[in-house]
């Protein structure tokens, strides 16, 4: 438990919104059960009001014509049977609406709850339920604690609401005699809504405070540490060092990639020693000559010792170097760099004669 705490202690942060989505995904919703009453209890009302006068009046007329021929059934097991079969089958169509319409409210107030959250694999039993620690855990979980507490209040105070109305009906008890059945049943029919518009009331007043408990909750429930925005991040962006390990591979192939181009090169141009560009020019072509390769301090170093063990020529050119540093690796050069440059190559093409040898700086 005091593991638990510390670890609790140090999520001090607002979820992501990363980790809302997964908490979603995996059924952690803001759900209050105290609004999914309330919307039932406020249906059960609208379509007790509306339709208690046709289906009630009918039920009775129904089970007054059952009693007034209650002395002519027979006095045998089938009979009976029937009797309460028919009896069952008129409370049935009576309460058909209410229950019905109570079932869909429940659903649809649960899907609006969730934003229409579909998880199939929560279908699937999960053994790990069935262990006694873990049900131990949650039944003394502070959840389960404050939801055996709200229930306890409801039940007072929808209790001392009914005694309430009852002892207001109490005072009409004498009256009640000489009314008629229609007339009792309209009395008590709107005792019964006066008593649930008052619980609706006071449920509407518990859904609220259980609506705004239910998301804060959830929420601290979900709060993290700035480890844990951290790892986040990474999970998001990849691992930095990864990263930099997989920048420094490419770049190591890269630079592996002009080394070769370096030994087919048709010159290296230096400044002489921080900057170094390999040029490549084909003589059956009339395409300009092409940057096949740079580099600057080490890199530069390392393209004119490839260059020098491959026999390509060195010339040192500080201005011309730097100008053609500035290029991308496998472009032509413009044309304000032709003059310098045929100038260049035309001067190698020269040297290549026989026991002769390119300049090295």
């Amino acid at each position: 438990m005091a593991e638990e705490g510390s670890a609790s202690d140090d999520r001090t942060q607002a979820p992501t919104g990363k980790r809302l989505e997964k908490a979603r995904e995996d059924g952690n919703v803001a759900q209050s059960r105290e609004t999914q009453m309330l919307l039932v209890l406020g249906a059960f009302l609208t379509v007790f009001t509306m339709t208690t006068t046709f289906s009630g009046g009918l039920f009775l007329r129904h089970m007054r014509g059952l009693m007034e021929r209650f002395d002519t059934i027979p006095p045998d097991g089938n009979a009976l049977y029937l009797m309460l079969r028919q009896a069952v089958r008129e409370g049935a169509l009576l309460a058909a609406p209410l229950v019905l319409v109570c079932m869909a409210v429940v659903i649809a107030s649960s899907m609006l709850q969730t934003g229409l959250l579909f998880r199939p694999q929560a279908l699937i039993p999960d053994i790990t339920r069935l262990s006694p620690l873990s049900g131990i855990k949650r039944v003394i979980s502070v959840t389960n604690l404050i939801e055996m507490l709200k229930s306890l209040v409801k039940f007072v105070v929808f209790g001392a609401v009914l005694y309430g109305v009852a002892q207001g009906t109490l005072h009409i008890a004498p009256e009640a005699e000489r009314w008629t059945l229609r007339h009792l049943t309209a009395e008590l029919i709107s005792w019964f809504v006066y008593a649930t518009l008052i619980i609706l009331a006071i449920q509407g007043v518990i859904a609220v405070l259980d609506e705004i408990w239910t998301r804060y909750h959830r929420l601290q429930k979900l709060r993290m540490s700035h480890q844990d925005i951290k790892e986040e991040a990474r999970e998001a962006d990849g691992d930095p060092k990864v990263k930099a390990k997989q920048k420094q591979i490419r770049m190591q192939r890269a630079r592996q990639r002009m080394i070769q181009a370096v030994r087919k090169a048709t010159v290296i141009v230096t400044n002489p020693t921080h900057y170094a560009v390999a040029l490549s020019y084909e003589n059956s072509s009339d395409a300009a000559p092409r940057v096949v390769a740079k580099g600057s301090d080490e890199l530069a170093a390392r393209i004119r010792e490839a260059a020098e063990d491959s026999k390509v020529p060195i010339v040192s050119n500080p201005p011309l170097a730097r100008a053609l540093y500035t290029l991308p690796v496998d472009s032509e050069i413009p044309p304000d760099y032709f003059q310098p440059v045929a100038a260049i190559i035309a001067y190698i093409m020269k040297l290549k004669t026989p026991g002769s040898r390119a300049p090295r700086q």
